[in-house]
């Protein structure tokens, strides 16, 4: 990844209905190694592999990445949102559909507001909602219950299960939260794949790569 490498000697099968979490402290490489597997970024040496070895496409329904940010557009209604993101994703929904998984999110009294008015907190629940919608096989999240109150992030957790139980999605999840550490099946900690030349390293150094 660049010139500087983060991880080395990291392998993760993953099989449907798996609950896998990243965990390390910051600048690990989370964040990097989830956008690798997107197909955002390329890793320097060796190769990831999706429903066999089909081409992995952003706009391929089967997966999704939820970046720490939720990527919406900011100048659009909550309901333009759904609408976009779906048809993105190749779906097409009557707004009855959108209603019903707002309500889920407790948005349902937010549908024509615009999204840079809504807080962090409500724009991480509008991604949520639109996981439902989608039902992605493989989701990839970055730190999803960010800015989500006790409230909050229970939905997520009962979206996330919702979608192992009746779609058998698999998630592999960057977090700090021990929420999500405690729900998830499978921790993997990145400081067990750090090159050795950095893991030498006094703590100042490393904080400078």
């Amino acid at each position: 990844m660049g010139n500087k490498p983060l991880i080395s000697n990291f392998n993760l099968p993953i099989l449907a209905q798996d609950k896998v979490v990243i965990t390390g402290p910051n600048g690990i490489g989370k964040t990097s190694l989830l956008k690798v597997m997107a197909g955002l970024s390329k890793a320097h040496l060796g190769e990831i592999s999706y429903f066999e070895n089909q081409e992995l496409s952003q706009k391929n329904k089967s997966l999704i990445y939820l970046p720490n940010i939720p990527s919406l557009m900011l100048d659009q209604s909550v309901l333009w949102n759904l609408d976009f993101y779906t048809q993105s994703y190749s779906f097409q929904y009557q707004v009855s559909s959108y209603k019903q998984v707002l309500k889920r999110v407790h948005l349902q009294d937010r549908e024509l507001q615009i999204v840079r008015s809504l807080s962090t907190g409500q724009k991480r629940r509008l991604s949520l909602a639109a996981l439902l919608l989608i039902k992605p096989k493989i989701i990839l999240a970055d730190e999803p219950t960010n800015g989500l109150d006790e409230s909050g992030t229970n939905i997520c957790l009962d979206i996330f299960s919702e979608l192992i139980t009746n779609n058998s999605s698999a998630f592999i999840i960057a977090t700090h939260d021990e929420n999500l550490i405690k729900w998830a099946g499978k921790n993997i900690s990145l400081s067990n794949y750090v090159p050795e030349v950095k893991r030498n390293l006094k703590p100042e150094i490393k904080a400078l790569l």
